[in-house]
């Protein structure tokens, strides 16, 4: 019996497809699971940086004014809302500018988790972004400022401006800066 040429193509044909087929699915596989893996280890390496302005001062001529009645209470509200939203780590460290409101808003977290409260004078602010960025690698962080350092810090670390009112005590910025992926922010209020 002699071969015509349409019964060679076709056996060529189907040589060549089964071929692919076992090759393509363990790459698939391959590729599927480095992606899985890239995921949970961009998720575990994520720095979660809490950014809040201090609370209410007292109304005085101070240059340097404490905190309210209603501002120590937002305080110990903070306190409460981060031990209620059960954070897997905790927070890790905890950063001030050198006000006495920042520091006075922060202490209670501070004292509650058993950290230091590290003080960044406003003028070496700028370096904060980059300090979190090196010190805290897949750690959380919470950081007091005031309406000006806030903004600043949220912008350095995202790249997403962002404005305070004057009157506006509650906002919290809650900046994720993965490994693998662009920084984001989520503004919330407490």
């Amino acid at each position: 019996m002699a071969y015509d040429s349409t019964m060679v193509d076709k056996l060529t044909q189907m040589k060549r497809r089964p071929f692919l087929v076992p090759l393509l699915l363990p790459v698939l596989g391959l590729a599927l699971l480095v992606a899985a893996v890239a995921w949970f280890v961009d998720a575990r390496a994520t720095t979660i940086v809490i950014v809040i302005r201090h609370a209410e001062t007292e109304a005085t001529t101070d240059t340097d004014p404490g905190l309210s009645v209603v501002g120590r209470e937002r305080a110990a509200h903070l306190v409460r809302l981060l031990h209620e939203a059960k954070p897997v780590r905790g927070i890790d460290a905890v950063y001030v500018s050198e006000l006495r409101r920042t520091q006075e808003t922060a202490a209670p977290v501070a004292e509650t988790s058993g950290l230091p409260i590290n003080v960044i004078p406003t003028d070496t602010w700028s370096s904060l972004p980059g300090r979190i960025r090196r010190q805290h690698h897949g750690e959380s962080v919470l950081v007091v400022g005031n309406s000006t350092t806030v903004p600043q810090l949220v912008e350095s670390l995202s790249g997403e401006p962002v404005t305070l009112k004057d009157d506006e005590f509650d906002a919290m910025y809650i900046v994720f800066l993965p490994q693998l992926a662009h920084a984001r922010v989520v503004k919330l209020h407490y």
